[in-house]
């Protein structure tokens, strides 16, 4: 065949989508897209928790008396350093559950303290002592001691991670899927303050670092690029498969 008609035939094309192809490209572009703001907001929600953090370094390490009349945890107290002195509640210790650290699973500490305030009551304080590697028999808690009598701790100030939708109720005992200060208040009698203290130093640390707030958020945004990639790789395949031999 001359090259003539082979040029003609390559030319006759046009731009005939189906409707089917038209959806499926619509919604799988659409969720992508969604997937990549959802990453980006995470990387953006990092950052910020990070700067919050390196403020909250930089500022005069607080007491418990300094916790009594103060209302903004989320954001103004929110990582501040804090030194405690009081004893811890020997009733329970609270195991969170699907604590991963470097790959490992575990659970989180959690135990109520009693603090000293500056007008002689104890303030009751959710403190979180740390990560425990798991021991691998899901019917089998770590086992664990707790100091007793007067004791002084260093943390910072934090509030309880949100619960993901899809976790399994607590069912009462020690282990916790999510933390819900409210339900720890009936459960051990008590009226706990609306955050946590993350121990960093004292009797009852675990020793165990936990990650930065901020850390990983290159992680977000590349998977922010590979979710809106995959949406524009649906649109191109969409345009280029829809042009068809006359």
């Amino acid at each position: 065949m001359p090259d003539s008609q082979v040029s003609v035939q390559a030319q006759r094309r046009a731009f005939r989508p189906k409707l089917w192809a038209f959806v499926l490209m619509l919604v799988f572009a659409a969720l992508t897209v969604r997937l990549g703001l959802w990453q980006g907001d995470r990387a953006q929600y990092k950052i910020d928790q990070q700067s919050q953090l390196d403020k909250a370094l930089t500022a005069t390490p607080l007491f418990s008396s300094d916790l009594d009349f103060a209302t903004d945890f989320k954001t103004e107290l929110r990582y501040r350093s804090v030194t405690l002195t009081g004893s811890f509640v020997a009733d329970e210790l609270f195991f969170v559950d699907n604590r991963i650290v470097d790959g490992k699973a575990g659970y989180g500490l959690l135990q109520g303290f009693r603090a000293e305030t500056a007008h002689g009551a104890a303030q009751a304080l959710l403190i979180d002592r740390g990560w425990v590697k798991s021991t691998g028999d899901r019917s089998t808690l770590p086992k664990l001691d707790t100091p007793t009598g007067r004791v002084t701790l260093l943390g910072r100030i934090n509030v309880p991670p949100s619960r993901n939708p899809g976790t399994f109720d607590n069912d009462g005992g020690q282990r916790l899927n999510y933390v819900n200060i409210a339900e720890l208040d009936k459960k051990l009698n008590l009226r706990f303050a609306p955050f946590l203290i993350e121990q960093t130093e004292g009797p009852g640390f675990s020793g165990i670092v936990r990650p930065l707030p901020g850390a990983n958020f290159e992680k977000n945004r590349g998977y922010q690029l590979q979710w809106f990639g995959f949406a524009a790789l649906a649109v191109v395949l969409f345009l280029v498969l829809s042009f068809r031999k006359e």
